[in-house]
C-alpha cells in the first residue's frame, strides 16, 4: 500500500539556509542598525518556504536579506561584511531553492541529507569564493571606488545568475 508523498521541502538545507541568515543579520546589524529589520523578515520568509514549500518566499527570502546588504552598503558598513551578507543572500536563496526542488521531486520523506550537505557545502564554498575574489578587486582597483560600484557588480552577477538559471 503506497501513501501520498508529502511534498513539502527536505529540512536539512532549509535548517541550513536559517541559520546562516540569522548569523548574516546579527553581523550585519553590528554595523548597520536598519539593516537588521531585512534580515529578520529574511528568515520569515526562509521558515515560511520550509513549512509551506512556495518557491516565491524562497526569492523574497534571498532578497530581503539582500535588500539588507545594500542598506549595510549605505549606512557605511565595512566592505567585508557587505560582501559576506550580499553573498550569503545568493547562497540562502540558492540553498532553499534547492530544498523546495529536492521536495516537488521526492517529498519531504526522501533520504536526501547527504545530497543537501553537499550541496550546502558547495554553496557555501562558492560563495565565500565569489566574497574573497569581490573583496581582492576592491582592494586592488578600489582607489577610492565607491561602495555602490561594487553592491551594482555584485546585483549584476546576482542578475546573471538568474538568467542562466533559467
Amino acid at each position: 500500500m503506497t501513501g501520498e508523498i508529502d511534498r513539502l521541502p527536505p529540512l536539512h538545507s532549509g535548517v541550513a539556509a536559517v541559520v546562516m541568515i540569522g548569523l548574516l543579520t546579527l553581523l550585519a546589524g553590528m554595523y548597520a542598525g536598519l539593516a537588521a529589520p531585512f534580515g529578520v523578515l529574511s528568515m520569515f520568509a526562509a521558515v515560511v518556504t520550509m513549512l509551506r514549500g512556495w518557491r516565491r518566499t524562497a526569492f523574497w527570502s534571498g532578497g530581503l536579506l539582500f535588500l539588507g546588504g545594500i542598506v549595510a552598503g549605505i549606512q557605511n558598513a565595512p566592505t567585508v561584511v557587505v560582501l559576506l551578507v550580499v553573498s550569503g543572500a545568493v547562497v540562502a536563496w540558492d540553498l532553499i531553492d534547492n530544498s523546495v526542488s529536492l521536495g516537488e521531486q521526492l517529498g519531504r520523506e526522501a533520504s536526501t541529507g547527504r545530497a543537501e550537505i553537499v550541496h550546502v557545502g558547495g554553496s557555501a564554498v562558492l560563495g565565500l569564493g565569489v566574497s574573497l575574489a569581490g573583496f581582492a578587486l576592491y582592494s586592488v582597483a578600489g582607489g577610492g571606488m565607491p561602495l555602490s560600484a561594487l553592491v551594482f557588480l555584485l546585483l549584476s552577477a546576482v542578475a546573471l545568475t538568474s538568467v542562466l538559471r533559467n
